[in-house]
């Protein structure tokens, strides 16, 4: 069965949430100093893995499986509150993000909402069912 216009749309914002992670991350890697760049690369290395599972579960969204349509909404949702969170609270104590840093965040965290609406709508629903 093919999946709905919604589904195809949350996958490829999942996807494209993956991508500009990963451009962030790399792009923070690349200007961070050398002093914390071990920490850097540890970060990245867990993200990666992390970005991997999402993936993964994005596949097996398209393919109809409720149970990744669930976990990603939870994991995603979790994700986004806590970055948008984080960043408004460092902001709030004088915490000096980069303008990256920042954008990477809010946009993340907006294609992510956007995937888990999109895998709820209605003509989603029905194809989870």
């Amino acid at each position: 069965m093919t999946p709905p216009a919604a589904v195809e749309r949350s996958f490829w914002l999942w996807i494209a949430a993956v991508v500009v992670n990963l451009v962030g991350s790399l792009v923070s890697l690349v200007t961070t100093p050398p002093v914390s760049a071990l920490s850097s690369i540890v970060g990245l290395v867990v993200g990666v893995l992390f970005l991997a599972i999402v993936v993964f579960l994005a596949l097996r969204l398209r393919q109809g499986d409720g149970w990744a349509r669930l976990t990603l909404a939870v994991l995603g949702g979790l994700s986004a509150v806590i970055t948008v969170l984080g960043l408004l609270a460092g902001a709030g104590l004088g915490v000096g993000f980069s303008a990256l840093s920042t954008v990477v965040g809010f946009v993340q965290a907006a294609l992510i909402v956007a995937a888990i609406l999109f895998s709820f709508q209605a003509p989603a629903n029905a194809y989870f069912r």
